[in-house]
């Protein structure tokens, strides 16, 4: 069985945060903030939020939807180029500072599942009305995630597993891995987990464990939803 390191990178955490899975734990329909920090994030430094609506909080971990239209906190370049825009001979390398951006294309349910290195994501091609079109999942290999009341918080690893609605298999982001590792932002020890990582996400995705349930392509988010607002946004500087 692939040995996980639940956090093969040092978390940057509240004081206080409890691991997933540990009450007290949100309703459907709550808010919750998600974020990526990077290891030894430090107050005032870029990072990733993301404010979504609870669907599931308890002892399995999270489900949590994020809408279309959603305004969230990232990272950008000091010019407030998109990070992902960046190319890669530099991408770790670049000063990193706070943006606000749109969350493009059709909403997304992201699962969570508590004490484990990744949290798995659900695309849908059409998302309106009753035109649900489901696309596959997307395997965001990660740190276990730490809790607050209200909020939730990870690290990024980078590299990702593409697995299509008939059930095929693919890497994402091995470059940017071997990137990572070359500009510092990884050790080669870390990356080599990371992969180890991936090969046990896939493992779980075969097994049909409980994030990749049919029940969660079938889900359908509350229409009296509305988007949530993250907190703070009004007072990053746009270019």
């Amino acid at each position: 069985m692939t040995s996980l390191l639940l956090q093969p990178t040092p978390p940057s955490v509240p004081a206080g945060a409890r691991s997933l899975g540990e009450g007290p734990f949100l309703s459907p329909g709550a808010q919750l903030d998600w974020h990526y920090r990077k290891p030894g994030w430090t107050t005032g430094e870029a990072a990733t939020i993301t404010p979504m609506r609870v669907v599931r909080d308890d002892e399995r971990g999270l489900v949590a939807w994020l809408a279309a239209g959603t305004q969230q906190e990232g990272q950008g370049t000091r010019d407030g180029e998109r990070i992902r825009t960046v190319p890669l001979d530099r991408r770790w390398r670049e000063t990193r500072r706070r943006i606000v951006e749109e969350w493009w294309g059709n909403g997304i349910l992201r699962i969570a599942p508590a004490g484990v290195p990744w949290s798995v994501w659900l695309f849908w091609s059409a998302a309106t009305g009753t035109t649900w079109d489901f696309a596959g999942w997307y395997v965001n290999l990660e740190n276990a995630h730490l809790r607050t009341d209200s909020a939730t918080y990870t690290s990024d690893h980078i590299l990702d597993v593409e697995i299509a609605q008939d059930g095929r298999v693919a890497m994402k982001d091995e470059d940017e891995l071997v990137a990572a590792v070359d500009q510092g932002r990884l050790t080669a020890a870390q990356a080599a987990q990371i992969e180890r990582h991936a090969v046990a996400a896939i493992a779980s995705f075969h097994a049909g464990d409980w994030p990749f349930d049919r029940e969660w392509i079938d889900w359908r988010p509350d229409p009296s939803w509305t988007i949530p607002v993250l907190d703070g946004l009004d007072d990053i500087v746009v270019p």
